[in-house]
This record gives structure tokens, sequence and C-alpha cells, in this order.
């Protein structure tokens, strides 16, 4: 029988270091979800900009340059990362966090106000490029932040379960995303889409970007950050600390995001483009698909935090993993099914794509656990944040374009190996990890 009364303090602290763990983690899910939202945003207008923003290019390699200014606004990511945690480390997570949200929300409204080639000529993709890196900039400094941010309020109960919460935002602003674009497609049609129409879900950005910073401003600071700075023991230059102290698993983890991230870039980013570009399926059928399938999936990401704080990090990457390695080649394969085929086509391909994302999602918060836990609260900020957008860089910022060479040059399904990689590598870096943890620290952290 438990020696707590109900009332005592030890209760009333429990009870508010969950209520303050939810209120962050909640915070942490709707910035994830502004930036997830408008870089899924960009990925499903892809087909109009590209020949907006590079009408010199022929069809295809409109769709290649244009998906390489995605990845231009994840080149910009690590900057960010350096910049909002040597801000987040010095002053404060809330802070930083304040100024992520409002630069990324920014950065998508300009975008949907810029001009196209046709009005200002070369100067209009040079802007797109511009304003995509000041949008990954931001981004940057965003997931490391608000996981260093829950990790410090949860009072180091169900870590998983909290962190699910952080790519929880993500998956829902990635199915939020094609749900708006196929809305204004259906409204407007494909003609107006294509003049004017894609416009309108970037515009969005500006009101979903004050709703999270009415919200955001309430917060405190992490209690851990408000002891350092009640004791003066901040570190006065967190970036050169971070990377001269811990390096070693700044690299670790940037692997493991890496890999997260390039099992996401193709089963989320360059689906679109697979369905759109290569398959040719009419675009209203495959946003409803991408949206209804991205929002079923998002399960994955409670049910990995569960997972990992139940039966640990490696069991989890490797529950999640191997079944997004298993499916993806059935997946690529039965999604040919979707030009002709009818209502059980769609379903039967739909329930197949949720099972995939949900694998690969409930695989994610091992990533995030293990990301928070590895560095120590001086430097967690810039260390977490930089890891993680050192890994998105190649993995979610190359993937897509990766793919679409790899579909282009050895055949439509072959994009999936990429996905086979990253999924034996992240289980073998975590078994690692995870082996050494326990033999050098115990087990603190489950494996």
């Amino acid at each position: 029988m438990s020696n707590t009364i109900p009332g005592s303090p030890v209760l009333r602290g429990a009870e508010n270091s969950r209520s303050r763990a939810g209120r962050v983690g909640a915070a942490s899910m709707l910035g994830t979800f502004i930036e997830f939202y408008d870089f899924t945003c960009y990925g499903f207008l892809v087909v109009y900009l590209a020949p907006l923003f590079f009408p010199a290019h022929g069809p295809a390699t409109g769709v290649l340059a244009t998906l390489g200014v995605y990845g231009v606004g994840y080149l910009a990511r690590p900057l960010g990362a350096l910049f909002f945690g040597r801000l987040g480390d010095r002053r404060g997570r809330r802070t930083a966090l304040l100024v992520t949200v409002v630069g990324m929300g920014t950065a998508t409204t300009v975008m949907g106000v810029l001009p196209t080639y046709a009005t200002v000529g070369a100067a209009a993709p040079v802007m797109l490029v511009l304003v995509r890196m000041v949008q990954g900039f931001c981004a940057g400094g965003e997931i490391g932040g608000a996981a260093t941010l829950v990790s410090e309020s949860d009072g180091g109960r169900r870590r998983g379960r909290f962190q699910a919460l952080i790519p929880l935002g993500s998956g829902l602003g990635v199915a939020v995303a094609p749900a708006v674009v196929g809305l204004v497609v259906t409204v407007l049609g494909k003609r107006e889409m294509a003049a004017w129409g894609w416009r309108l879900p970037l515009l969005l950005a500006a009101a979903m970007t004050i709703a999270v910073l009415v919200y955001r401003v309430r917060l405190d600071d992490s209690p851990e950050f408000r002891s350092l700075a009640e004791s003066e023991a901040v570190e006065p230059s967190p970036v050169r600390t971070a990377l001269r102290r811990h390096w070693r698993m700044i690299a670790v983890a940037a692997v493991l995001n890496l890999v997260v991230t390039m099992v996401l870039g193709v089963l989320v980013n360059y689906m679109s483009v697979y369905l759109l570009a290569v398959l040719e399926v009419p675009p209203v059928k495959v946003y409803w698909l991408s949206a209804v399938c991205l929002l079923l999936g998002a399960a994955g990401f409670p049910a990995g935090g569960w997972w990992t704080d139940r039966f640990g990090r490696r069991s989890a990457m490797l529950f999640g993993f191997g079944g997004a390695a298993t499916l993806v080649f059935p997946l690529l394969y039965g999604m040919r099914a979707l030009r002709t085929g009818g209502t059980w086509a769609l379903i039967g391909v739909g329930a197949l794509y949720v099972l995939s994302l949900a694998l690969s999602y409930a695989a994610t918060p091992a990533m995030y656990v293990t990301l928070t836990q590895a560095f120590p609260t001086e430097v967690r900020y810039t260390s977490a944040a930089f890891a993680y957008n050192a890994g998105a860089v190649a993995g979610g910022g190359l993937t897509p374009y990766l793919a679409a060479q790899l579909t282009q040059s050895a055949g439509p399904r072959a994009a999936g190996w990429l996905v086979v990689a990253a999924a034996v590598t992240g289980v073998t870096v975590m078994s690692v990890l995870t082996s050494r943890s326990r033999s050098e620290h115990g087990p603190a952290l489950p494996g």
C-alpha cells in the first residue's frame, strides 16, 4: 500500500509535475504541427510550384528543381540549431521557442505572397530559395528545443509518452496539410489552383502561428533551466562546449535522426510526388488518401511512446522500422492500383499505407528519448537541436530528391531501398547504444 496520502505535498508535487508536462507537451506538439504543416504543404504543392518558379525546365526536371529547393530549407537547419540552441541554453528554452514559431510561420506566409517567374523573372526562384532558407533556419531550433523543454518538465516519468507528443504534432501537421490542399483543389479546381489557389494553404499558416504563439507565451521555462539561472550556472559558451565535449554523442544522435527522417522522407514527403508525377494518380484522390492515411497512421506515435516506456528503445525501433521496411515494397507496388482501381483498391492500399506509417511512427519516440537524455542540462538545447538537424539535412532534406532520382534511374519501386537501408542502420545503432548505456550507466534508461 502506498504511504502517500491524498492532498500531501508529495502527491500535489507529482500532480503539478504531470500538469506542467502536459501543458508543455501540448505547446510543443502545436509548434511541431506548424513546422511540419509548413514543410508538408510545400511538398504537396511541388507540382504547382514547379512550372510557376522553374518554367524553363521540362516537367520532370522542374519537379526535381523544386524538390531541390525543398532540400535547401533543410540545409539551413543546422545553423538555426546552433543559433537557437545558444539562445535557449543562455536565455531560456521558452524564449527561443517563441522566436522559432514566429519565424517559421512568417516565412511560410511570405511564401504565399511571392511573385512568380512570369512576374519578376529569375528573381522568383531566388526569393523562393531565400524564404525556404529562413523557414529552415527557424525550424532548426524548434524540435530540439521542444524535446528539451518536455524532457525537463516531465519529472523523469513516462518519457516515451511525453516525447511522443512532439512527433504527434508533426504527424498531425503532415495530415492536415494535404487535407487543406485537397479542399482547396476541390473547391477551386485544378486550373484556379495552378493559377493562384496554391497560395491559400501557405497563407493559412499566419492564423495557425498566432494561435500557437498565444498558447506558448503563457508557459514558464523549465524547472531545470530556472535552477541553472538562479544558481548562475548557465553555460556561457554552449555551442563551443557542446561541439568540443559531446561531439561523439551528437554524431550518434544525428545518425539516429537521419534514419528516422529518411524513412519518413520516403513514406510521407516523397509519396505524394510518386503518386502524382510517377503514377499519375488524380490529384484529389492523392490529397485525400494522404490526409486520411497520415491522420490514422499518427496513432503510431503514442503507441510507440508507450512501447518505449514499457519495453525499451531498442525494441520500439526494431518493431517499428522492421515492420516499415517489410511493407514498403508491397506498398509501392500496390499503389499502381490507384490509377484504375475502384473503391476496394483504394481501401486496400490505404490500409497498407496506414500500417506502414504507424509502424514507422512508432519508432520515433525512442529517438527523442535518446536525443534529450544523452546531454547535460547546460548544453542540452544546443546539443539536441544540432544533432537532430544534422541528421535531418541528409535524412529529410535529401531523401525526396534521392528517391526521385532512384525512381528515374532504377524503376518506380527503387525508393524502397532507402527505407530498408535506414531501418537496418537505425536498429543497429540503437542496439549498440543501449547495450553500452546499460553496461556503463546501469538501467536508468530502458534499452
